[in-house]
Parts: C-alpha cells; sequence; structure tokens
C-alpha cells in the first residue's frame, strides 16, 4: 500500500531543537540590532538638537557682546526700554539653555555652569545699565573690559564643551551603533541559515536509511492490517447485527410465552403487552436504521434539494422536542440569530432527519430538569449561497474523551449500562454524520462527562434570487409590546418587528405588561398589537389576554406566542379576548403574515363599526379653527358621528360666541392653539372667567398641530380638558371626545 508512497520528512528531536535555537538566535540578533538603531537614532537626534541650540545660543551671544558697549550708551526714551531690549535676548537665551538641559546626554555639570555663567552675565551686564548712565564713554569701556566682557568670555567657553560633546557623541555613537547591528544581523544570518541546511541534509539522509530498512515490513504490515480490518468488520457488523436484533426478538417471543401462561392474570398480560410492544419498536427503529446504513454504505443515498421555508420545518420540528422535553421534565429552549433569508435551497427531509437525531438524543441522555438548547443561525449570503448553523446543546450526562473517539462508529454506545438505560441501536450518530457529509456539511462535538454535550452541525444551502419586497399598508405605524419571560425571544421579535418597519417594546413579566397596556392608553398612545408568551412564570399569556380585555376591552389585538400545541387552549385562548396563535421560533415571514392577517380582519371590522358604534346625536360642538381646509375636515369628521357643528375662526370669535349663547347651548368646545388675533390658550383662560353657570365646567379639547408634552401640559394649565394631536385619527378623536363628555 505504501511502496508508491514517500514517508514525509520528519525531523529528530535533536534537530529540531537546532532549528529552533537557530531561529531564535537570529531573531534576537535582528531585535537587538533594530534596537541599536532605534537607540543610535534617537542619540543622535537629541545631540543633534543640542548642537544646533547651542551654537545658535553662542551666535547670539557674539553679537551682544559685539554691540553690548554701543547700546549700552544709546540713547532710549526711558530706561525701560533699554530694559526691555536686552530682557528679550536673555529670554531667548534662557530659552535655549532649558532645551539643552532637556536633550543633552552629558554631564549636568556643562548645563549648569552654563546657566550659572548665563545669569553671571545678566546680572553684571544690568549693573552696566546703571553705571553707563553717570560715567563717560571711556570709563564705560573700561569697565565693560573689566567686568561684562569677561563674562561673555565664560559662557561661549560653557558652549563650546558643550557643542564639542554633542558633535562627539552625534558621531561616535552612530558609526558605533550601525557597524554593530550590520555585523549582528550578518552573523545570526550565517549562524541560522547553515545550522537550517546541515540539519536538513542530515535528516535527508537518515531519513533515506530508516525508508530502506523498513520498506518491505510496511508493506507485510499494510496488507495484514487490511485483511484483519475487512475480516473484522465483517464479523463485528454480523455479531452486532444478530445481537442486536435477537435481543428484543427474544423479549417477544419470551412476554408472549409468559402471556400465554397467564391467561386469567390480566396485569401480567398488561405488562407482557407494553414489553413487546416497547421491544417490537426498538425493533423498527434498529431494521430503519441498519436500511439507512445500508443505503449510505452502497452510496444510494444523495442530497435532494428543493425550495423550502424554514418556519415550515420548524412548526413541525418545534413542538415535538417541547412535547419530549415537557414528558421528561426537561426545558427546551430554541434561539435564533442572524437569520437572513427564511427560504432556501436544500434537502430539508435530511436537514429535518439530522435535527430530530440530535434533538432526540440530547432529550434522551438528559435527566430532569435539565435544558436542552437549539441555536440556530445563517451567515451572510455570498453569491448566492449561505451557511445555516445548528447548535443543539444540553447539560445531560455527557461522554468520556475515550468514547468522543468512537462516537460516528456504528452500533458504538458508551458501555453496555447506556443501552439497557437509554435504549437506542447505536447506528443514530453515524447516520447523522453521514447524511451531513452527503449534505457537503461539517459535523463537531464537545463533551464533558456528567456536564453535558455541545453538537454543532454547518450546512450549506442556496438562496433564491430576491423576490420584490412584500409591503401592507395596514402594518405601517403600528406600535407592537412582546411579552416573553425568555430576553432572546423579546429581543429576536423585535428585531424582526423593525425590518418591517414596526417601532416595539418588549418585557419579560406579563404583570408589567399589563401595566404598560393601560399606561399606554392612559396617555392615548395604545398598543395595536400584544404579543404574548403562552408560559410565563408570573403571569401566563391567557390571563395577561384576560386582564387586557377586562381593562380596554377589544381594541388591542392580542396575539400568543407557543412552541406547543396550543390545540388544548385554543378554546380557553379566545374566551380570554385572544385573537391568533404563532409558534415558536418567530421568522419573519410567519410573523408578517400572521400581523397581516389579524390587521386586515380587524381593519375590516372596524370599518364595518366605526359610524355605527359611536354617535354624537343631539349634541352640539363649538369647533375653533383658523384653516378653513381643517375646519371643513373636523366638521364632516364630527357630523358623521350626528354632532350639530358651530364654527369660529379665531379665539376672540369663539370667546363672543359662548359669552352671547345661552347656558348649556354648547355640550364641548374644540380649540386649535395657534390662531390669530387670540390663540388657543387665552380663548380657554378667557371662557373659564365668562360669569355664567357652564363656564368653569364646559369640556376644552385642545386639537392642535403641537403634538409635544410641553404643548399637552400647557393647555391643561390654560383651563382645557385635553389635548389631542394633528392630524386627526378619527377613532382617537371620537374615543376622546366620549370621554370628555361622560
Amino acid at each position: 500500500m505504501n511502496r508508491d508512497k514517500k514517508a514525509p520528512l520528519k525531523l529528530s528531536k535533536v534537530s529540531l531543537i537546532i532549528c529552533i535555537a537557530a531561529f531564535v538566535f537570529s531573531g534576537i540578533s535582528i531585535l537587538i540590532s533594530y534596537g541599536m538603531n532605534k537607540n543610535a537614532q534617537r542619540m543622535y537626534e537629541h545631540p543633534y538638537t543640542v548642537s544646533n541650540s547651542a551654537r545658535a545660543m553662542r551666535s547670539r551671544l557674539w553679537d551682544m557682546k559685539s554691540f553690548s558697549g554701543i547700546l549700552l550708551t544709546h540713547d532710549f526714551q526711558e530706561k525701560t526700554d533699554k530694559e526691555s531690549f536686552f530682557q528679550a535676548r536673555y529670554d531667548m537665551q534662557n530659552e535655549a539653555i532649558e532645551t539643552i538641559r532637556e536633550l543633552y546626554l552629558g554631564p549636568a555639570s556643562d548645563v549648569d555652569s552654563l546657566s550659572s555663567a548665563m545669569d553671571t552675565l545678566i546680572a553684571v551686564q544690568t549693573k552696566a545699565c546703571s553705571y553707563v548712565d553717570d560715567h563717560s564713554a571711556d570709563k564705560i569701556q573700561n569697565y565693560m573690559d573689566e567686568n561684562v566682557y569677561p563674562c561673555y568670555d565664560q559662557v561661549s567657553d560653557c558652549l563650546t564643551t558643550i557643542i564639542d560633546f554633542a558633535d562627539a557623541k552625534i558621531y561616535s555613537l552612530k558609526e558605533q551603533v550601525q557597524k554593530s547591528g550590520v555585523t549582528a544581523t550578518i552573523v545570526s544570518l550565517i549562524i541560522a541559515f547553515s545550522t537550517i541546511g546541515l540539519t536538513i541534509l542530515s535528516s535527508r539522509q537518515e531519513r533515506r536509511n530508516i525508508e530502506m530498512l523498513i520498506s518491505r515490513e510496511h508493506e507485510l504490515q499494510d496488507a495484514l492490517f487490511l485483511a484483519q480490518q475487512s475480516s473484522n468488520a465483517k464479523k463485528d457488523f454480523l455479531s452486532r447485527m444478530s445481537h442486536e436484533i435477537r435481543t428484543p426478538m427474544n423479549i417477544i417471543v419470551g412476554m408472549t410465552t409468559i402471556a400465554g401462561a397467564n391467561l386469567e392474570d390480566k396485569n401480567r398480560i398488561k405488562d407482557c403487552l407494553s414489553k413487546i410492544a416497547f421491544s417490537s419498536k426498538h425493533l423498527l427503529m434498529l431494521i430503519n436504521d441498519i436500511l439507512d446504513m445500508s443505503k449510505i454504505e452502497a452510496g444510494k443515498l444523495s442530497a435532494n434539494n428543493v425550495l423550502f421555508e424554514l418556519p415550515q420545518m420548524f412548526e413541525t420540528l418545534v413542538p415535538a422536542i417541547y412535547s419530549q422535553a415537557t414528558a421528561k421534565g426537561s426545558a427546551f429552549e430554541c434561539e435564533f440569530s442572524s437569520i437572513i433569508s427564511d427560504t432556501v435551497i436544500g434537502d430539508s427531509l435530511r436537514i429535518n432527519q439530522i435535527l430530530l437525531n440530535l434533538l432526540s438524543n440530547a432529550v434522551k441522555f438528559t435527566p430532569a430538569g435539565g435544558t436542552i438548547r437549539l441555536n440556530v443561525s445563517q451567515s451572510p449570503v455570498k453569491n448566492g449561497k449561505t451557511r445555516l448553523t445548528f447548535k443543539v446543546e444540553d447539560n445531560g450526562i455527557g461522554m468520556s474523551e475515550e468514547f468522543l473517539q468512537h462516537l460516528f462508529t456504528p452500533f458504538e454506545q458508551e458501555d453496555g449500562t447506556v443501552s439497557r438505560k437509554y435504549g437506542g441501536t447505536g447506528l443514530g450518530m453515524a447516520i447523522t454524520k453521514n447524511l451531513v457529509g452527503i449534505l457537503g456539511g461539517v459535523i463537531s462535538v464537545k463533551s464533558k462527562q456528567g456536564e453535558g454535550t455541545v453538537f454543532t452541525v454547518e450546512l450549506p444551502v442556496e438562496v433564491p434570487e430576491e423576490k420584490e419586497e412584500r409591503k401592507n399598508g395596514a402594518l405601517e405605524n403600528l406600535k407592537v409590546l412582546v411579552v416573553d419571560d425568555d430576553e432572546g425571544v423579546c429581543t429576536h421579535a423585535s428585531i424582526l418587528l423593525k425590518k418591517m418597519g414596526i417601532d416595539a417594546d418588549w418585557v419579560q413579566r406579563g404583570s408589567v405588561a399589563v401595566q404598560m397596556v393601560l399606561k399606554a392608553h392612559e396617555e392615548y398612545c395604545d398598543y395595536n398589537v400584544c404579543l404574548i408568551d403562552w408560559k410565563m412564570p408570573d403571569m401566563d399569556g391567557i390571563e395577561v389576554a384576560r386582564r387586557i380585555r377586562e381593562e380596554l376591552g377589544p381594541d388591542t389585538l392580542v396575539i400568543i406566542i407557543s412552541a406547543y400545541d396550543w390545540s388544548e387552549i385554543e378554546l380557553e385562548a379566545k374566551a380570554a379576548g385572544v385573537d391568533a396563535f404563532i409558534a415558536k421560533p418567530l421568522f419573519e415571514s410567519s410573523l408578517y403574515q400572521v400581523l397581516s392577517s389579524v390587521i386586515c380582519a380587524e381593519n375590516d371590522k372596524k370599518e364595518e363599526s366605526k359610524t355605527s358604534s359611536i354617535s354624537f346625536k343631539g349634541r352640539r360642538f363649538l369647533l375653533v379653527e383658523d384653516n378653513e381646509l381643517n375646519q371643513e375636515i373636523a366638521a364632516e369628521i364630527l357630523k358623521v358621528a350626528g354632532a350639530e357643528i358651530e364654527c369660529a375662526s379665531d379665539g376672540k370669535e369663539a370667546v363672543d360666541k359662548f359669552s352671547t349663547s345661552p347656558n348649556g347651548y354648547y355640550d364641548l368646545i374644540l380649540m386649535d392653539i395657534q390662531m390669530p388675533i387670540m390663540d388657543g390658550y387665552e380663548a380657554a383662560k378667557a371662557i373659564r372667567l365668562v360669569d355664567r353657570e357652564d363656564a368653569d365646567h364646559i369640556p376644552i379639547l385642545a386639537m392642535t398641530a403641537n403634538a409635544f408634552h410641553e404643548d399637552e401640559a400647557a393647555a391643561l394649565a390654560a383651563g382645557m380638558n385635553g389635548h389631542i394631536a394633528k392630524p386627526i385619527e378619527v377613532d382617537t378623536l371620537y374615543r376622546k371626545i366620549s370621554e370628555l363628555l361622560e
């Protein structure tokens, strides 16, 4: 088998150590060289700046010395001008000294000497400024020669010392460091390549010698291994097949015999029939798994890709797993993230079989009180393709490291106790891995005994071309409240709703949801739809729906979210006021479909009852509005409900009409705010001050485009009873007027 196959190049431990040492040494040498060059550059920059600063300072010093005598005898308008002239130059010199002090790499005493000499020069020259006032030119010159010029020379000597040191430092350090860096780099590279070359040559020679000695042994071992492998595989398969089939058959035959011998003992017969049914089920599972394995090994299974909806697949899968987990006393959680396309092209049947195998095993091997999680995500679409990632996690009995090596081998189970306690054929994982491979995916597993297991499956699927985005005008401007004790479900639902252009709030407790719905109603910003989870700890979804209906009536739509089969609670839920149901997990397509159906149905219902449910017949309203078109629209809306309308075009006209009308003539006043002559606030205050019985209690409703909270507060402060924002929503207007009239 290995005759034509070359043995891979394998280095000895010594060779590896040599190679590693060579590379390490080379790396260190290069780093040292690099560091030396950096330090040299840094040292070069500092002395260079010091040298330039010292030279500039010395140049200014010579200029001052050359012209100091002239400057001291020069007639300035004031003595302070002369002092300011010299002080400007002293400041420049002192600034240069500070720069030198900061960057100078030589002895600090050099800079201290320079600073001291400069201070002495300043003091002596300042004294000379006073001396020149009362002395002749000859005496001044003598004074300068004896006292001032020596100080200049002392400063110049200090600068020369610093300049010489800086210049020497520049060139010596730069040359020395560069030479060291180049030398270290060359040496390290020579050593590294020499060591590597010698090591490779030595290893190749050693490999040739070994290959010549063991080539025939390999051939014999390979032939023997293949023969033994083939024989053992056949023997193992037949042995396991025989054992797995005979065991349930033996139970069926044995229990049948026992039942036949105890025909008068009903309990005994019942027990036997139960065991026969269980064994028959096990036998059928075994035969089905064996047929699948046979097809896989014969290469008769292939992917059958079709267009399918992910929501449809999970609508059947998730409730089934929920039921299994609930029956065992475990919890099942399902999370979805980054689902880009609900519709994909793939083998839905095989994907469903893979997930069912993994989730059923997770339920089977997770004791009561445990948790099984399914997380589904989707990678970004690229060239019409994406990858679905399924993560099945449980905190069950887990598996040992040793068994994980054989997990996907047919008929393998942890030990005999697992088979006896949990059942199973030992073929499920082998079938699952093969199905994943047929679909072009990968499967991985992490597990720790006593802590649980995590399976991760990645499957490639295609995404059909995007269709024209569906839009439903009825869903625009909806306000939705999501209620679920699982934060992940709440955030996922909010993301889906946002993609549809719908604003959503969410809470995790039913009691809080009821409070939020009531508060929104009081603030005239009701929720249109409430998506409520069926099972929550403090208050279940049906009870939340019942409370909402008791407080608000039928206006807010209620949709129950559930991963369970809701047929058992459907009658109770509808009696509590639930409008519809939607299955977990939530998908954009399923959520859109349910919302569209309930909203459309509700809109149809409202259209039928809009004009018949509310009537203002026999009521007279004063409509105060300066815009003729708005006045006409509002008047027509109110007349539809049977109200008699009188209009005023500004606040003053409204006050006059109210003041001259009989007591109780108007039932309500609708007041615009921004109007000429007199605005709505002033008009409301004036009406409240009219001396008549109904002035202090006639309802005044602000009806304006000013929609902020501050505007509402200002309306109430002016004596109005309520506030409604334009553009006018008919239902909200009717409801608010009805409340005020009541």
